[in-house]
């Protein structure tokens, strides 16, 4: 009811935009999910980044000295003050760089 969504908190009331490649028929155009998480801990993370490097036991033995130290500069980052709303790191940005770091050492043999 419209009453109700004018009494609502500002704060607890949520937009967003939904982007599929499916058409939704009017039954399922009024739900949506949220997934949120925690921020992880640095062994989460490592956890994670040996998760997404383990298609290439050689690569992963060589990057696996550095994940450590990639999760606690992303942990520093992702909790270092904001000087605005705009700046934000997110998990994917974890994961991305994991890939990447590894892609590079694959192709590179290094």
């Amino acid at each position: 009811d419209d009453q109700d969504e004018d009494d609502q908190d500002d704060s607890k009331r949520v937009a967003f935009v939904g982007i599929s490649n499916w058409a939704l028929d009017p039954a399922k155009m009024n739900r949506g999910i949220l997934v949120q998480r925690e921020v992880p801990t640095d062994d989460e993370l490592i956890v994670s980044a040996e998760g997404i490097s383990s298609t290439d036991p050689r690569t992963q033995a060589y990057l696996k000295p550095h994940v450590a130290g990639m999760a606690r500069a992303y942990l520093e980052i992702y909790n270092k003050p904001k000087r605005d709303d705009k700046e934000f790191f997110g998990l994917r940005d974890f994961y991305s760089l994991i890939k990447m770091v590894f892609s590079f050492c694959k192709q590179t043999g290094n």
